[in-house]
């Protein structure tokens, strides 16, 4: 069967403005990387995952132990940009690295948190989402240099706008958690029901000297708040929207447009997308569309501000739309399922599906319609298992790099780093 896409003191007291101490970890990653490097006592081991040529037009042997590809589903938008068959691109190297990383919680078909390089520090900071505990703090080669646990549901990332701290949700409760880059020591924001009742936040970001936080548990109410981080008060509800929010958003800021921010649904089949302008005290509804097929899995905005990719399982490619009015404008033609997208500075686009059949990450020039390479993930070295595949929302690029996070359904409590040299 195809695998589909995956899906005694009271807290409040003891965060308000208390900070508490923090439990680091050093290590816990097995990194296997390519033949040839220099001992250093971390296993390493043979890399059999290299990048890829995309196939030639017309091509269709199936790859070993995979089924053909579905049939791409119509679609009824607009099409302003032809998605041709992706045709044979130059390779680029093949060489990576891979790092094991535990995720205590994480599992099949758990939601993935999120994967946040952090340029000016160097580092790279990944969350497992909902049945996780931890922060993993890596550098930029994948070795683990901390762990930051006590966050239940550790999912969505923002720094500040100064980059001294991390905002993370705890989305399996009902605060947000504020971790101390230098020191490590963490605090925490209230953003739950005033019964006490958890509110899933999902993802946060900073507009309008404001912290904007999605929340929404399962089957139940969703929205976007809003927490002052000098006051801390909060207001669950500040948005002013005409089409209701159904399930908690991914959340973006733009470029150049410090007031506006993107939100796209997690949940929902279509999903809503919203352009929201931002003030002191609520998110007011600029302009709104619906995917053209499932919920939004991540969303990547271009270095100039003016187009947000929207990867949604389906339809079978990554819709570029206007950040002004959320018209579709491009497409970047991929397979199934479109799970991830990234954005270099130089606006080189790196796409991402939960493949099973075919090449995991695409890689495109801004506003091209054929590859210039592309990534396949296999099983580790030594290993005999099914492939890994892409988790949702699991693509980072930073400089040359690109940076994946992969899981396979027979390895709870762990994913994978994938970092590849781009072209």
């Amino acid at each position: 069967m195809r695998r589909m896409a995956k899906l005694g003191i009271p807290f409040w007291a003891r965060v308000a403005g208390i900070g508490t101490a923090v439990a680091l970890a050093l290590g816990g990653g097995v990194a296997l990387a390519r033949d040839g490097q220099p001992g250093d006592g971390v296993a390493r081991g043979k890399e059999s995952v290299s990048v890829k040529a995309a196939p030639a037009a017309g091509a269709t042997s199936p790859k070993p132990g995979k089924k053909p590809r579905p049939t791409p589903t119509p679609t009824s938008s607009p099409t302003p940009t032809a998605a041709p068959t992706p045709t044979a691109p130059t390779p680029a190297p093949g060489a990576g690295i891979n790092v094991q990383i535990p995720l205590p919680g994480f599992d099949f078909p758990n939601r993935f948190g999120e994967i946040l390089v952090d340029e000016a520090r160097g580092q790279i900071y990944i969350t497992g989402g909902r049945g996780t505990d931890d922060l993993v703090v890596t550098d930029l080669d994948g070795n683990i240099v901390r762990r930051v646990s006590g966050i239940p549901g550790a999912a969505g990332m923002a720094l500040s706008p100064d980059g001294t701290k991390l905002y993370v949700t705890a989305g399996d409760q009902w605060w947000i958690t504020i971790v101390d880059l230098t020191t490590y020591e963490t605090g925490g924001l209230f953003a739950g029901q005033t019964d006490g009742s958890n509110t899933c936040p999902r993802d946060v970001a900073f507009a309008a000297g404001q912290l904007w936080f999605s929340w929404g548990c399962d089957n139940a109410p969703a929205n976007i708040g809003r927490i002052d981080p000098e006051t801390r008060l909060y207001d669950l509800s500040a948005t002013v929207v005409d089409s209701r929010i159904g399930t908690a958003p991914l959340l973006t800021t733009v470029p150049g447009q410090p007031n506006i921010i993107i939100a796209g649904e997690t949940g929902s089949n279509p999903a809503n997308l919203y352009r929201f302008e931002a003030t002191s005290t609520e998110l007011v509804q600029r302009a709104w569309r619906r995917t053209d097929g499932g919920s939004v899995r991540q969303l990547a905005v271009t270095p100039d501000g003016s187009q947000v990719i929207v990867p949604s399982g389906a339809p079978y490619y990554h819709p570029v739309l206007n950040t002004t009015d959320l018209a579709e404008v491009h497409r970047y033609p991929t397979v199934p399922y479109p799970n991830a997208v990234a954005i270099r500075g130089d606006g080189l686009v790196v796409a991402g599906a939960n493949a099973a059949y075919e090449e995991d990450v695409w890689v495109f020039e801004p506003g091209g319609t054929t590859p210039i390479a592309t990534f396949e993930f296999g099983h580790l070295p030594n290993q005999e298992t099914w492939a890994h595949t892409l988790v949702d929302g699991g693509l980072a690029v930073h400089g040359d790099r690109v940076y994946a996070v992969t899981e396979q359904s027979s390895e709870p409590n762990m994913v994978t780093l994938r970092i590849r040299e781009l072209p």
